[in-house]
């Protein structure tokens, strides 16, 4: 029984999910380039704001760099779709990011003024996010 898909559309979605992977890899390819802007003890500081932004932060990468290549390839779970799964695991870590970029802000400290001296940082925090998203829409676009 064909269930109403080609294989047209299953290509589609398979290479869609092999770029979910190689996204994720050069994700983790910026992670080793800039260790010590992603590995860190966020209990050095004494701000409690920042330290909880810091943790959350920690959780966030991590989810981000290696849940979304999961759910690419497994589109279902117990029959339901997996894309919410998808799409939070993908929006964790530019939400902390932006968290921690509000905080800065309020406390006079530069808005994404990272970027300036760290351009490749913006494929983690802006443009890989957004690839996520459009990726999604072909790993998820067929009602299966």
């Amino acid at each position: 029984m064909n269930n109403g898909l080609s294989i047209r559309s299953i290509a589609a979605e398979r290479v869609a999910a092999l770029a979910v992977t190689l996204s994720a890899i050069g994700f983790w390819l910026v992670i080793m380039t800039f260790p010590t802007f992603f590995f860190y003890n966020p209990f050095d500081t004494e701000d409690a704001v920042f330290r909880i932004e810091q943790i959350f932060s920690t959780f966030a990468w991590i989810a981000s760099a290696t849940l979304p290549v999961i759910f690419a390839w497994v589109t279902k779970i117990n029959g339901i779709s997996a894309k919410p799964l998808f799409v939070v695991s993908v929006a964790l870590w530019p939400f902390s990011i932006l968290l921690i970029q509000i905080t800065s802000a309020v406390r006079g400290l530069g808005f994404y003024s990272y970027l300036g001296a760290f351009p490749v940082l913006a494929l983690t925090d802006i443009i890989a996010p957004l690839f996520l998203i459009l990726m999604s829409q072909a790993i998820y676009s067929q009602k299966k």
